[in-house]
């Protein structure tokens, strides 16, 4: 079944061009992009250091000292170069205020480019390699990492301990470069960390990682091009999948540049951003030539490159380090009509399922199925497979219906596959009985792209959502996701579902699962005794949603359809209604105040999700 277009309709047919594939990188090293950048620095330190043993100038200013920071004289009349003076002006005004800087940048990048990650993920970010730059320069539960380093490694200073031996200074004087500087101190001795590789690297790197993707992507999704390379991402089953775009759809174009063309790519933000990172390459450069030896540079860029992998790549081969569930902001679900009342009326209710219009009916799904576009989509491709023939939607699947969603799954993977794509799945969902989101009674079952899924998230991106019925099966085989189920406030039971099955098979898991659920939920017998073992047709006896992808069947009994969420004040917000795709880690909100109110207190989602099934600890 191939992808939809032009607004959820199918294509009438496929461009004969192809995408070129997309190159698969190891989620554990850097792509192929971001190695030539960190071969950028490794390459100024070369530079630098061909450089200073060339120069006749620099070969012959003898250093001002013989210690392990081989400065030169700071006489201007002596110095080999201007900048290795240290009261050089981009020393003075830059690199000693070069957090500030680097931190300026980031904000003025995160707040004017419509491609930047959400602000608050750029937050994050900040915040783990200003984590980074406090523990290795400044303070590390005491001295900061160089310092401990430089006294581990013999270092001392020397005025002090001159003063010690007369009884002048104490012991605590002597822990810090700062500290002996104070005291008319000189470090010496020990082997010093370039302090100016290191902040330069992480600042630069940190301003290249959060920039360089974005405007790619966004430029790649102004042009309607697709990425020829990727990051991966290490799933909780172990499988590796591709982690998308970190840049939101943008509308339009930046001042300069119309929609659809490249316009000013970079902004306002962008362009400080760059002016920002080209001084401190510049920087690195003459710190490479005119100070520090060169073990004590290359530590320096060792410790910085350290902690870049940590913040960006490490995430991307540990799933605990990336979030469950994402919010979709869908307000045409506002104007969805919901199930007809019990009571009578005077009229017959619209069954919007039989005889589909041909203009909603995509095709015939034989022997028993329809396959129809979504009024109410949630993204582009949402589609219905709903019974030609009225079967009741809070009775038990039937071996059919789910053949016919299987088959809608594998022609899907085909149809894609066959058009250059990979990668890509669909999402069927299936709610039944009055808590699980069902809004219409005619037997349907719900159809989503996992990569629509995915689109606009606004830098939480593809490796921080991967959906969660995947991760459920991993801990259900004990392949590593039970710390994902651990963590889920409501109970699910999985299994594993493949092509080499057929319907009644299939039909089997189904039935597994929603016995197990039944007993979870205390109705493993009826009225009349009998057990659910041998119930296999009529109505369900819970409320439960059902997923399925191409691997996995996840069953979760629902108790509560959803619950209120409270804006600013305590002001009821809305009714957050969760269906079938929470268990895709999807929660679908319906108006701007209920959305406003979960960004703006994220653990109140938490809460509806703790009251819609049965706890985890429960039984």
């Amino acid at each position: 079944m191939p992808a939809p277009e032009n607004g959820g309709r199918p294509s009438p047919h496929r461009p004969s061009t192809q995408a070129p594939p997309t190159r698969r990188n190891s989620p554990y090293l850097p792509t192929p992009t971001e190695r030539l950048l960190v071969a950028l620095y490794p390459s100024l330190l070369l530079l630098g250091a061909a450089f200073a043993a060339l120069s006749p100038e620099t070969r012959a200013a003898a250093p001002a000292a013989a210690g392990t920071t081989a400065s030169f004289s700071q006489d201007p009349g002596l110095a080999p170069s201007y900048f290795a003076r240290k009261d050089n002006a981009v020393n003075v005004l830059f690199v000693k205020w070069g957090w500030a800087w680097i931190s300026v940048a980031a904000a003025a990048w995160a707040g004017t480019h419509p491609g930047a990650a959400e602000g608050w993920r750029v937050l994050v970010r900040w915040a783990g390699v200003t984590g980074w730059w406090v523990g290795v320069t400044r303070w590390f539960f005491g001295p900061g990492f160089i310092d401990r380093g430089f006294r581990l490694s013999g270092g001392r200073c020397e005025v002090v301990e001159l003063r010690v031996a007369e009884g002048v200074a104490t012991g605590a004087e002597m822990v810090s470069a700062a500290a002996c500087k104070a005291v008319g101190g000189r470090w010496s001795g020990g082997h010093d960390i370039s302090g100016h590789v290191f902040m330069l690297v992480l600042g630069s790197g940190f301003l290249m990682q959060e920039v360089g993707w974005a405007v790619w992507r966004w430029r790649e999704g102004r042009r309607g091009a697709r990425s020829t390379e990727e990051r991966t991402v290490v799933m909780a089953d172990g499988s590796v999948r591709g982690a998308g775009v970190e840049a939101r759809a943008a509308a339009g174009g930046l001042p300069g540049g119309g929609p659809g063309s490249d316009g000013d790519l970079l902004g306002l933000g962008g362009k400080f951003v760059l002016a920002v990172v080209a001084l401190s390459l510049w920087m690195i450069l003459m710190t490479a030539i005119y100070f520090h030896t060169w073990s004590e540079k290359l530590t320096g860029l060792i410790v910085a490159l350290t902690a870049l992998y940590s913040v960006y790549i490490l995430p991307r081969w540990v799933p605990a380090l990336r979030r469950i569930f994402q919010l979709r902001f869908s307000p045409s679900l506002a104007n969805k009509p919901r199930a007809p009342e019990p009571h009578p009326r005077t009229a017959a209710p619209i069954d919007p399922f039989a005889d589909p219009p041909a203009a909603l009916l995509v095709s015939a799904v034989p022997p028993a199925h329809n396959l129809v576009l979504n009024k109410f989509a949630v993204v582009p491709g949402h589609f219905i497979l709903a019974t030609a023939a009225f079967l009741p939607q809070d009775h038990l699947l039937d071996a059919a219906d789910l053949a016919a969603a299987y088959a809608c799954i594998e022609a899907y993977r085909r149809g894609e596959d066959e058009g250059g794509g990979g990668d890509r799945d669909l999402f069927v969902f299936f709610n039944s009985g009055p808590h699980s989101g069902a809004s219409q009674p005619h037997r349907h079952l719900q159809l989503l792209p996992v990569e629509g899924m995915r689109d606009g998230l606004a830098g939480e991106g593809e490796g921080a959502w991967e959906v969660l019925a995947e991760k459920l099966l991993a801990a259900g085989d004990g392949l590593g996701g039970g710390d994902v189920a651990a963590r889920l406030p409501f109970r699910t039971f999985a299994g594993r579902i493949g092509r080499d099955m057929g319907p009644r098979e299939m039909r089997e898991v189904y039935l597994r699962l929603y016995r197990e659920a039944c007993r979870a939920a205390g109705r493993g017998g009826d009225a009349n005794g009998v057990g659910v073992e041998v119930e296999v047709d009529g109505e369900a006896r819970i409320s439960y949603n059902l997923a399925m992808t191409r691997h996995t069947m996840v069953l979760c009994p629902r108790v509560a359809e959803g619950s209120t969420v409270s804006g600013p004040g305590g002001a009821t917000a809305g009714k957050l209604s969760l269906n079938g795709t929470v268990l895709a880690g999807t929660a679908l909100v319906k108006t701007q105040a209920e959305w406003d109110a979960l960004r703006g207190d994220p653990a109140q989602l938490r809460g509806v999700l703790e009251k819609i099934g049965i706890p985890t600890n429960a039984g």
